[in-house]
């Protein structure tokens, strides 16, 4: 006999530490968790027999967590999600596991910056209360949280660096006016939560906005890399074309490369002239000079070539492309003096080489309109593990070749010549 929902509700945990399940119809089946696991603790799972003859193995597919919130399906729901994967199965001769491994693959890939409502839902759906702190929980973020900071707001604008800092605290202190000092407290312990529980799957960065000011002082040295913003640029263009200093040639080029690509002075320096593939349009930078330890791809822009074939005049008989016979232990320009040479031009405290991936980020996102996202990736900053960053990789290159190009336009247009 088929189950409806109140039958369902009713179901109980069971106190030992197994499972059990209650059929529902056409193999589908409600399994009920013990007490000890988490308090979503009824789930669907269909079971059938792959490949569908006699003798096939037995394989159970999990189909989803029963509920109304975020991440959570009906009953009628995970009925007509079974009947597709059977259809599916059916239709193509395939392991019903397979099309659904593959639709988290892409859920993941999408998934990635959730409004405000849905990453509190995800949070309390996944954590073990009772109900009446549930309860609490749900009326403080639906009357005191999201009212102010706005459900549909993508999490990751409450990251420290857009400011989520202050959204916390004028939030925090907006409770306090009202005479609830304690309330106020409490309502930014569950949005501590609720970002820690954000930063831990990627949707945002830390450190958290919601830490206690000891905690953050302690724990999260905020990294200061001075960079200008896009209305001095062209000065600062002009400047460095026109290298008062009698700065060396490699150091100037090499400083051109670095607002072209906004890479790690680190990664950029020890180039080599065998890592660029004109074939395909990019610069192979391989994963041990990465932050993240794995390889990086920078597509190739035309002013991007230029500078390369004009070391290629100066150094095309040597492996690196900024080859230096003055380096003591490593044969290329030193690291640090790019930064020296712009603390000689004046802009010691107002640009630092870092700063330069800061500028693309800005002015990337606010004067040419492209996603941080794609820009971030294309600094090849680590979001999400490591099998959806590989995913990631052919999906969105097309999207950071566009983002090069115009960023190549951009700084041109500002002044920089090469």
């Amino acid at each position: 006999m088929a189950l409806n929902d109140l039958q369902i509700r009713q179901l109980k945990a069971a106190e030992k530490r197994q499972s059990y399940s209650v059929w529902d119809g056409n193999s589908l089946f409600v399994v009920v968790e013990p007490k000890s696991k988490a308090s979503n603790s009824k789930s669907f799972v269909g079971r059938t027999r792959f490949p569908p003859v006699r003798g096939g193995k037995q394989i159970q597919v999990r189909i989803g967590v029963y509920g109304s919130g975020a991440n959570q399906i009906s009953l009628k729901e995970a009925r007509d999600e079974w009947d597709r994967l059977r259809k599916w199965s059916k239709t193509t001769g395939k392991d019903p596991r397979l099309l659904k491994k593959e639709e988290r693959k892409v859920a993941a890939v999408r998934y990635k910056n959730p409004p405000l409502i849905d990453a509190a839902n995800s949070w309390l759906n996944q954590s073990n209360h009772r109900p009446s702190t549930r309860d609490d929980y749900e009326n403080k973020i639906n009357n005191q949280i999201v009212p102010v900071l706005g459900a549909r707001t993508p999490v990751s604008e409450f990251n420290w660096s857009n400011g989520g800092r202050d959204k916390v605290l004028q939030l925090k202190e907006g409770i306090e006016r009202r005479g609830a000092a304690s309330q106020a407290q409490r309502v930014l312990m569950l949005m501590r939560q609720i970002f820690d529980y954000s930063i831990d799957r990627g949707w945002m960065d830390p450190p958290n906005p919601a830490a206690s000011s000891r905690h953050t002082r302690s724990r999260h040295k905020v990294v200061h890399n001075p960079h200008l913003d896009w209305e001095h640029l062209p000065q600062f263009f002009a400047e460095l074309n026109e290298n008062k200093q009698n700065g060396s040639y490699l150091v100037i080029s090499a400083l051109k490369l670095t607002i072209l690509t906004f890479q790690r002075v680190g990664s950029l320096v020890p180039m080599k002239f065998d890592e660029i593939d004109y074939k395909n349009d990019f610069w192979r930078i391989p994963s041990e000079r990465m932050k993240s330890k794995e390889e990086h791809f920078v597509p190739l822009t035309d002013p991007i070539k230029k500078i390369v074939e004009k070391m290629g005049a100066i150094n095309g008989d040597q492996e690196y492309v900024f080859f230096s016979s003055r380096g003591k232990d490593k044969p290329y320009v030193r690291e640090n003096s790019l930064n020296t040479h712009l603390a000689k031009m004046g802009y010691r405290g107002r640009q630092s080489v870092h700063g330069f991936r800061s500028v693309a980020l800005t002015c990337g996102t606010e004067q040419l309109g492209f996603h941080k996202d794609i820009i971030r990736r294309q600094m090849a900053h680590a979001i999400g593990d490591k099998t959806e960053r590989s995913y990631l990789h052919a999906q969105f290159f097309k999207e950071r070749r566009g983002f090069m190009n115009a960023w190549s336009d951009a700084v041109l247009q500002r002044g920089l010549e090469v």
